[in-house]
């Protein structure tokens, strides 16, 4: 894959991340609010270098952001303004307190903060540590990483990524459906799973089955 990803936060999220992408072959540009953190990252991997969020957001396809929230918005956000990259939001908000109306989504905040700019929300729905454990050996089922974005090519980019990983995907719509998906990710916490290991099967494939009785709970 030719894409260049870019990962800011060497955290939990984003190591499992760039050590997926590495495994992998795709090139690499890694940031961190602590710089010697993203050069210790990149020198144990194949083809990454660390550099700063700026040069993440201008010189890479996707800039992956594997950062808090808060701090995204707050601090990340004046430094990402002006790169090119789709921007593809990981993050999960903190669950701890309901919604109230009007309630924005990580995703939506990050675009309400970065005017102009591509926002992406995907693979919030794994876990680091699934991530870390699939890098050592591969599932047999790949999992489902809903994506939601308001421009299609933008979700295409990120779907050919996420394809590239081994992963299936699923078109979840406009941005204001990542609320949705990151209530996807509120429902694994509260079961204590990792991934959504399933299939999700489109709406014409369930009906197709469903009329040769596939799904005939009698047969």
């Amino acid at each position: 894959m030719d894409l260049r990803i870019g990962i800011i936060g060497c955290g939990r999220m984003g190591t499992a991340l760039a050590r997926l992408a590495d495994l992998h072959g795709m090139p690499l540009l890694l940031a961190n609010r602590t710089p010697a953190r993203a050069a210790a990252l990149a020198a144990g991997l194949s083809r990454a270098r660390a550099v700063t969020p700026e040069r993440v957001a201008a010189e890479s396809d996707l800039t992956i952001l594997a950062t808090p929230i808060d701090a995204t918005c707050r601090d990340l956000s004046p430094r990402l303004r002006h790169g090119r990259s789709v921007i593809v939001d990981v993050s999960n908000p903190c669950f701890d307190q309901p919604a109230v109306p009007g309630y924005r989504s990580a995703a939506q905040r990050i675009a309400a903060a970065l005017p102009g700019r591509t926002v992406v929300k995907a693979l919030n729905c794994l876990s680091a540590r699934w991530i870390t454990a699939y890098v050592r050996a591969p599932v047999t089922i790949p999992p489902t990483v809903p994506i939601a974005g308001d421009d299609p090519a933008a979700k295409l980019l990120v779907a050919e990524f996420c394809s590239a990983l081994g992963f299936d995907t699923a078109d979840a719509g406009p941005l204001a459906n990542s609320r949705c998906v990151e209530s996807l990710t509120e429902l694994l916490l509260c079961i204590d799973a990792d991934s959504i290991a399933v299939r999700l099967v489109p709406a014409a494939t369930m009906a197709e089955a469903s009329a040769t009785g596939v799904f005939d709970v009698r047969s």
